[in-house]
């Protein structure tokens, strides 16, 4: 009971809005690097086009470093976060952001493979933002799935649900490549 308790804790705890953004419960394996680029649109009353560009390194064994800039919409986004692998397909990754307000991020990620080449994700993803007035938290529960179009290559789809308000929704699609 005590795990499951501390599992929970850590799943509300250590969730992010885009961190997320192209990331699966799985790391970069060492010295892999992945170049990505995702149109996108965010939902939050408006539709806001945005442009992402990602860049991933793995680190070591079950650590990797990715880097995000989201380009063209009518806010520009910089993030950077570190993931580790955890068991069972899991990882989480911690990290910040300035987009508009600066934020630090957390994310819970976890994988289904469906097929050798295609992988469903899900987890739990919080943005904590600071600005002049107020900190506010933002929830989301992003879903993806990643196919394996060539052995270097993928295509990744994924949407972000806002499960707090401010939260926005977000969907998204693009290719990634691993070197």
């Amino acid at each position: 009971m005590k795990k499951l308790v501390s599992f929970f804790g850590l799943l509300l705890i250590v969730t992010s809005s885009f961190s997320q953004v192209f990331n699966t419960g799985q790391t970069l394996k060492p010295k892999t690097f992945s170049l990505g680029v995702e149109p996108g649109v965010m939902i939050n009353g408006n539709s806001d086009f945005i442009l992402f560009l990602h860049g991933g390194y793995g680190i070591k064994q079950g650590i990797d470093f990715s880097m995000k800039a989201g380009v063209l919409g009518t806010t520009n986004y910089f993030g950077a976060d570190v993931e580790f692998a955890l068991p069972y397909r899991m990882s989480f990754a911690v990290g910040a952001h300035q987009f508009g307000d600066f934020g630090l991020d957390g994310a819970l990620n976890i994988t289904f493979p469906i097929k050798k080449d295609i992988r469903f994700s899900s987890g739990l993803d919080l943005d904590v933002n600071f600005n002049d007035d107020k900190t506010r938290f933002l929830l989301w529960l992003p879903l993806g799935l990643e196919i394996g179009i060539r052995k270097n290559m993928s295509f990744i789809f994924e949407t972000e649900i806002g499960l707090t308000d401010p939260a926005y929704n977000f969907i998204g699609g693009g290719l990634n490549f691993y070197f």
